[in-house]
């Protein structure tokens, strides 16, 4: 009985007791009725026939009062037993019952840690508490636990609470752990009003997440979300899992600085460090691991304000190629995963680039070629960079992907195919550098290598123009725009290339606009465009419009050259493969195993190293994405358990029984450290000020244990308590006696006055009987 009346009471176990007090204004009624003796004498008859006129009226009043104290007895046990009555639960009697769908947040945001625990533990703790209640109301309720990160793929679904499902519930809540990903609460949302479609007693979303300011903002399609589902009848609580936002120091990038790197040569990488939280931090020390090992440096940042970052650059050097991982970290803070950030980095033994000469002959040097080559790699071991010099037939004859990016010095024109190879090449990510001089002919590459802008070259070319100086004019030959390539030459630093002396380029239209593909990024003194970038595919295509010899200008000769070529080629050159090797946690690695090279067996082991994966990939249905790949040809594995930060090792076996071995750097996204929390009654107004979404604030249980519908009715049992009190009050003072003694009862009066001695003794008995007839109903109507 208790477990029934739990569906519509908070303290069932008061109203059985409560029930049995409704009888007391009965017994309290019987037992006043026991206190007088009925004697019956002749003058009462001339009054029974008076009184049987009003016996049903007076009966009629004497019962109503009862019933109002009846009433007042159960409204008071209401009162105190709570009852949350919804007409909707009129439905369990129809055998439906009450839907409750948790959608829980585990993104990066909830790891912050305060107090002994995290946003995330909150939460879960959170969701025992709405288990428990549930239980309380056994046979009643159905829960569905969804988490934002695989929300199509509930823990639970419409399982009905008892205390076997709390024991199942309290094991996977113990396995749980946040994912560290960026997710999108909107998605999540979307699927819970999916959830929520089927029948139910009553519909309850119970939102258990962090609500930070990012997810609140002026379009909040969050919001949106909500109204739409609050439109569908659905009762909407927003449960906060953290108090305030706390200080928040965070490693927001780690990157190299270019795109080759080689044995024994400083390799610069760059990192960036923002300041999430509300005040400066002082003394910031930075530890650099590589290889497991950590560095003998750290770097120091003596102040970081508020909402600010800095940027620091630093140098490590590998004594063999292959492949390697750095990781820089911070001391901890309240968010630990973004305290640290890995990235891994390939070496390989050489990093080839092919340099084509329209002056090259076999046995015969080439100038321009040469002083090219000098600059890239002056001695073995001194640069990243192996040049090769070559003619213009090599394009038709070999293989450009093993290098990592290809120089086009005064060519004059090429053969179709020669072309067609080319353009392949930098489709495919390939870095190309022109280098016009007085040998290309305008007209071919107009026709043939520009193609109206859709070719791999940036800018159709005019008549070779002089470029006059002018002595009172002390302004540099090249002027440079703010790109990576110039980055050792702006600002201070262009004492490098004032020096530097051009005396002829090829000219462009004036009437010629770059399209969004190209850019200028360096102008002659003239203003006309000296440097241009393209993007074609996947690659870049550098272009310079003057020569790159001394019968132009003498920039073959000043200290700038050498220095521009290197960064020239760390910004166009492609990246070893074209695997990317840097990735967000949450996705997913796909692998792609030859079978006439691999095995179809794999491993995977994950950054905390407690157990390796092992893997068997299948054969591909298509692999119509693999260009020059047959159908059914390839071994296809896709890795999804990736929501942990650090580096993926990932083993694969050769035919030969050698090893293939690779490893990826992941990390959490930058946008989870934002902190920040939406406040209360920002996010009421993004919601609307009609709108019945209640917003629960951290350590708030109270709503688990009443419902709205419940307050409702209380505040109506006040009310209506005190309507019936005040009712029973003036219902009972007219039914009672009140004796007047300064005045004689006139209906007694009036027979005292009357000749007859008969009639005077009758009405003396009547005034005697009247009293006696009011004062029964001052017992039985008024108050006990």
């Amino acid at each position: 009985m208790t477990a029934w009346l739990s569906q519509f009471f908070l303290h069932p176990s008061f109203v059985l007791p409560g029930a049995a007090l409704v009888a007391l204004p009965v017994i309290i009624h019987l037992i006043n009725r026991m206190r007088f003796r009925r004697v019956r004498f002749a003058a009462m008859e001339f009054l029974l026939l008076s009184q049987q006129r009003n016996r049903r009226k007076l009966l009629l009043e004497q019962l109503l009062l009862l019933f109002l104290r009846m009433l007042a007895v159960v409204l008071l046990v209401a009162l105190i037993a709570r009852p949350f009555f919804d007409p909707s639960q009129l439905l369990i009697l129809a055998g439906q019952k009450t839907h409750h769908v948790v959608l829980l947040d585990d993104s990066g945001s909830m790891d912050e840690t305060f107090g002994g625990t995290s946003a995330f533990r909150s939460a879960l703790e959170t969701v025992r508490k709405l288990g428990r209640q549930g239980v309380s109301q056994a046979g009643t309720q159905n829960l569905t636990l969804l988490l934002l990160s695989q929300p199509d793929q509930p823990l639970f679904t419409q399982a009905s609470l008892d205390p076997q499902l709390i024991g199942e519930l309290e094991i996977k809540l113990e396995n749980l752990k946040c994912s560290h990903r960026g997710l999108n609460l909107v998605t999540g949302l979307q699927v819970a009003g999916q959830q929520l479609k089927n029948p139910a007693a009553s519909k309850h979303l119970h939102v258990i997440a962090d609500f930070r300011n990012r997810d609140w903002g002026l379009d909040s399609a969050v919001a949106s979300s909500l109204k739409e589902l609050e439109g569908k009848g659905i009762d909407i609580n927003l449960v906060r899992s953290t108090p305030s936002a706390h200080d928040n120091l965070a490693i927001i990038e780690l990157a190299p600085i270019g795109n080759v790197a080689a044995a024994n040569i400083e390799l610069r990488l760059r990192t960036k460090i923002k300041n999430l939280g509300d005040r400066a931090i002082d003394n910031i020390r930075l530890s650099v691991m590589q290889d497991g090992q950590k560095l003998p440096r750290t770097e120091m940042f003596d102040r970081l304000e508020p909402n600010a970052e800095v940027e620091r650059e630093f140098g490590v050097v590998f004594d063999k190629a292959g492949q390697h991982e750095v990781h820089v970290v911070l001391p901890e803070d309240s968010l630990e995963a973004d305290n640290i950030r890995y990235l891994t980095v390939n070496l390989s033994p050489s990093n080839p680039v092919l340099i084509i000469s329209g002056n090259f002959e076999s046995g015969k040097s080439d100038r321009k070629a040469a002083d090219l080559r000098d600059a890239l790699a002056p001695e073995p071991g001194r640069t990243p960079f192996t040049p090769e010099i070559n003619n213009v037939g090599y394009l038709r004859r070999e293989a450009l992907d093993k290098f990592g990016s290809i120089y086009l010095v005064d060519v004059p024109e090429m053969p179709e195919d020669a072309l067609r190879a080319v353009e392949k090449y930098v489709a495919t990510g390939g870095g190309l550098v022109w280098l016009v001089g007085p040998k290309v002919r305008p007209g071919f590459y107009n026709e043939k290598i520009y193609k109206s802008g859709t070719g791999i070259f940036p800018v159709p070319l005019g008549a070779v123009t002089d470029l006059i100086s002018d002595p009172e004019n002390p302004v540099q030959d090249i002027q440079f725009e703010n790109h990576p390539i110039f980055r050792k030459f702006l600002g201070q630093n262009n004492s490098h290339v004032q020096d530097v002396r051009v005396s002829k380029y090829f000219g462009v239209a004036r009437d010629w606009q770059p399209p969004p593909t190209v850019q200028v990024i360096g102008r002659f003194r003239d203003k006309a465009p000296a440097f241009l970038e393209q993007n074609y595919g996947k690659g870049k295509v550098i272009a310079c419009l003057t020569s790159a010899g001394v019968d132009w200008t003498s920039w073959p000769r000043s200290a700038s050259y050498v220095p521009l070529q290197l960064e020239l080629q760390q910004y166009i050159t492609r990246p070893e493969g074209s695997r990317q090797t840097e990735y967000l946690v949450g996705q997913p690695i796909d692998i792609v195993l030859d079978p006439t090279q691999y095995k179809d067996q794999l491993e995977i082991r994950p950054p905390d190293a407690t157990a390796i994966v092992r893997l068997t990939a299948a054969r591909s249905k298509t692999d119509e994405d693999l260009p020059g790949a047959a159908a059914n040809s390839q071994f296809h594995e896709t890795f999804r358990n990736t929501d942990d930060p650090g580096i993926y090792t990932i083993r694969r076996f050769k035919t030969d029984n050698s090893e293939d071995p690779e490893i990826l750097a992941f990390n959490v996204p930058a946008t989870e450290s934002e902190l920040a929390l939406a406040e209360t009654a920002e996010m009421k107004q993004r919601l609307g000020n009609g709108s019945r979404i209640k917003i629960h604030e951290y350590g708030d249980f109270s709503w688990i244990q009443s419902r709205q519908a419940g307050q409702e009715i209380r505040e109506m049992l006040l009310y209506l308590i005190l309507a019936v009190l005040l009712f029973e009050q003036l219902l009972a003072m007219r039914l009672s006696y009140h004796l007047n003694t300064g005045q004689p009862r006139p209906q007694a009066e009036k027979l005292r006055r009357g000749r007859n001695p008969a009639i005077q003794g009758l009405a003396t008995a009547a005034s005697k009987s009247v009293s006696s007839e009011r004062s029964e109903k001052s017992v039985t109507g008024g108050r006990a």
